[in-house]
């Protein structure tokens, strides 16, 4: 049984979690948290397997509470709150930064897509529960403000290096993953860096935010038709399928879902190999599924680079994992080295 601890000051929403969880037949609430306070004391006293987290509580904020137990008694913690714009998102992502694993939007009890936002809510905290965590007091005291990226600036050597354009799929466990590979790049990267990131609606301008703030990089989320330059990380929007045209230009498609998401890496994977051949570099990080698996044998297959996220870092060795099988990553590695591989292969091959 997966030992669950509620923390959030409705009364209401409490009791609704709580019949949630207890539908499933490998849940237990152990308990229900209405402060911060009370929070810290069940954790200590239930030793739960994970945790919901509201980011308002009436005595301390989500941040504080989060920390203390990443600090005191550290357990799996899946942040559960209110978005009503980009900050409230952004808001929500910098709680990654204190040892939360994952954050997804309250569900309004009278929106049609409640059941499937629900189900979403119990998959993640049952996958976040079975993630080993560990005590961040060290990191918490070194890590204060934002990171300063000076230390990784790289000078760009010639126009030839250039032409590579790197490609990332993630999903489940994306955003945390994303942003450690974000941070080991240097911040004027000799190449485009595309990202689609499987994101519930809302979400993806607060995290575009979040992690210009905590890596240095000039993000933003990709246009129609722009020319894709060296240096910056381009983000697919909400709702569109994102491709790669011959010249490196951003392709924007209205177009159906599949299965049941918009945008898929397999959409921007398969571009690329059409596309750009030996100048891509494709990386699938931590994900449920197969997304873009196929579509990275493919950029292989054309002569690119391809990297997969190995199973002891992924959060969920879904898409990787299906991309280890058919062979169709290069290099299979931990997730602090992938950003050393990619610099490595970008600043040190010549671009087709």
């Amino acid at each position: 049984m997966i030992k669950v601890l509620i923390v959030d000051d409705s009364a209401s929403v409490r009791e609704l979690f709580t019949e949630m969880f207890k539908r499933e037949v490998d849940f237990e609430v152990v308990g229900c948290a209405e402060n911060g306070a009370s929070a810290l004391q069940m954790v200590a006293d239930l030793v739960p397997d994970v945790a919901t987290m509201d980011v308002n509580l009436p005595d301390y904020d989500g941040f504080t509470v989060t920390r203390r137990i990443m600090e005191e008694c550290p357990i799996p913690i899946v942040i559960i709150s209110a978005v009503y714009s980009a900050s409230d998102a952004e808001l929500g992502f910098r709680l990654l930064d204190t040892g939360a694993l994952a954050f997804h939007d309250k569900p309004a009890f009278n929106s049609p897509d409640f059941p499937d936002r629900m189900a979403e809510i119990v998959m993640s905290v049952r996958l976040m529960s079975e993630v080993k965590v560990v005590r961040r007091r060290s990191r918490f005291k070194r890590e204060s403000g934002l990171a300063q990226p000076v230390s990784r600036v790289l000078k760009i050597a010639s126009e030839k290096k250039l032409s590579k354009v790197v490609c990332i799929g993630a999903s489940t466990g994306g955003p945390h993953a994303i942003k450690k590979v974000l941070m080991s790049l240097p911040v004027n990267f000799a190449a485009p860096v595309i990202i689609v990131q499987h994101m519930s609606g809302g979400f993806t301008e607060g995290m575009v935010n979040w992690l210009k703030g905590c890596s240095g990089h000039n993000i933003k989320i990709a246009e129609q038709g722009e020319k894709l330059r060296p240096g910056i990380i381009y983000f697919g929007p909400e709702d569109y399928h994102l491709e790669i045209s011959k010249d490196k230009e951003v392709i924007l498609l209205d177009c159906p879902a599949v299965n049941g998401i918009r945008p898929t890496v397999s959409r921007l994977f398969g571009s690329a190999a059409r596309n750009l051949g030996k100048a891509a570099v494709g990386v699938l990080l931590t994900g449920m599924g197969r997304d873009g698996a196929d579509e990275l044998l493919e950029i292989r297959m054309k002569g690119g680079h391809t990297i997969a996220q190995n199973r002891e870092t992924s959060i969920v060795f879904g898409m990787p994992g299906e991309a280890v099988k058919i062979g169709a990553a290069v290099s299979v590695l931990p997730l602090d080295k992938i950003g050393a591989e990619i610099n490595s292969h970008v600043s040190g091959s010549l671009g087709g």
